[in-house]
């Protein structure tokens, strides 16, 4: 095992359990002198909360066994009895970042294939019985090509109606329940069903520009999204529809059936 020694160079975000600064390798075995990481750490407040501590570990342990390329990688983590960190790639935004910039409709093509490569990196994920559970644009981070990446797989256990990790967060409060399923939100738990429900409203949200009213609360979408007659306009439509509906029993039944039907909305 390589070892290699890191500075803090200047924080990068915090809410929910951990905080994110980027860091600098400054010696040691496996990395250049002068290379930059995002470091994630828990969060201070809960240093004595058992159930933190272990879902951050599980955090740790999840992104060490998944390798794909649209899943952020750990580049490395605290050694035994040292502060629990761990390392990953540092990208230049997220997607809530670049819907902000942009500031308009993402054209359909572009949302297409997106979708696709976010649904077969959850696809391979639920394989491994790894569900996200807070699937949203802060969580999905972009490289330099605008290829995405799915980040932040600690938090989802604590995303329900009751929970005081919510109440700890700022603008994590108000985005994260919009994007969580109705069965997550009252019980605390879903399945793979749920981050189809979140991926949905991701979807509908880049190919309008906004985030979708939805009422009653997580009712999903119920009106065309995309206002064309084309084959794919109407494909895409019926797809988020489905994706987003209130119940689990009646979305998509696995992510390998959302990328077919987004397959088919070109």
């Amino acid at each position: 095992m390589a070892v290699f020694f890191i500075e803090h160079v200047r924080p990068l975000d915090s809410g929910g359990l951990g905080t994110v600064d980027v860091v600098r390798v400054t010696g040691g075995d496996g990395y250049p002198v002068g290379t930059l990481f995002a470091r994630k750490r828990l969060g201070p407040q809960w240093a004595n909360d058992p159930g933190a501590q272990a879902r951050f570990d599980r955090e740790i342990e999840l992104l060490r066994t998944m390798a794909h390329p649209n899943i952020v990688s750990c580049m490395g983590h605290h050694l035994p009895g040292h502060e629990k960190h761990y390392l990953m790639p540092l990208y230049p935004r997220s997607l809530r970042k670049l819907l902000v910039e942009h500031g308009r409709a993402i054209t359909r093509e572009w949302v297409l294939n997106f979708g696709i490569k976010i649904a077969n990196a959850l696809q391979y994920a639920h394989s491994m019985n790894f569900i996200h559970r807070d699937l949203k644009p802060e969580n999905i981070l972009l490289t330099d090509a605008h290829e995405p990446v799915i980040a932040d797989w600690g938090l989802g256990q604590f995303i329900h109606q009751h929970s005081k990790v919510l109440d700890l967060k700022t603008l994590g409060a108000v985005g994260t329940p919009y994007y969580c399923p109705m069965e997550q939100w009252n019980t605390g738990r879903c399945e793979a069903s749920g981050d189809i429900y979140s991926l949905g409203l991701i979807l509908a949200e880049m190919a309008t520009g906004r985030r979708l009213p939805i009422a009653p609360p997580f009712s999903g979408i119920r009106n065309d999204v995309i206002t064309s007659d084309s084959h794919g306009a109407r494909m895409f439509n019926s797809t988020v529809k489905k994706m987003t509906q209130m119940f689990p029993q009646n979305r998509h039944t696995s992510m390998a059936e959302v990328t077919l039907d987004l397959m088919n909305c070109y």
